[in-house]
């Protein structure tokens, strides 16, 4: 009695890589898009200036935005000079530990930043801090 084992033409498994550079062509273009499209968080044209003590602030503040045409912006929002004073006045009375953070274009008049902050400190806001980007290396 013999057997005659066959052996069958079995083929070896082989991974198909054309799905996967093209997952990852698609990925690459997706992520260099992404990047480019990427907007201020503000939501408005500005550019800080550089600072290199610069640090990261808590979230419970409240942001005030000049830009460089002298606009004044509540949490994105525009306002005059009055209606800042009351708004600031209405966060003081609810948190006393509230900082003010000014975010001033670098190409903002000296005198518009300083009336900005008088307008805050006549609000009762104690703590004021003035926004700034670290320098890129």
């Amino acid at each position: 009695m013999t057997f005659n084992f066959r052996r069958t033409g079995r083929r070896k498994p082989k991974v198909d890589i054309v799905p996967m550079v093209d997952v990852m062509t698609f990925l690459i273009v997706f992520f260099m898009l992404f990047t480019t499209f990427r907007t201020n968080p503000a939501g408005l044209d500005i550019k800080l200036p550089r600072a290199e003590t610069a640090t990261p602030q808590q979230a419970t503040t409240t942001v005030v935005t000049i830009d460089k045409s002298g606009n004044v912006y509540l949490e994105n929002k525009r306002t005059s000079l009055d209606s800042l004073k009351v708004a600031i006045n209405q966060r003081i009375q609810q948190n006393p530990n509230e900082i003010v953070v000014i975010r001033a274009d670098s190409s903002t008049s000296y005198q518009r930043l300083v009336d900005v902050m008088d307008v805050a400190r006549l609000a009762g806001a104690n703590r004021l801090a003035l926004a700034a980007d670290r320098p890129v290396r």
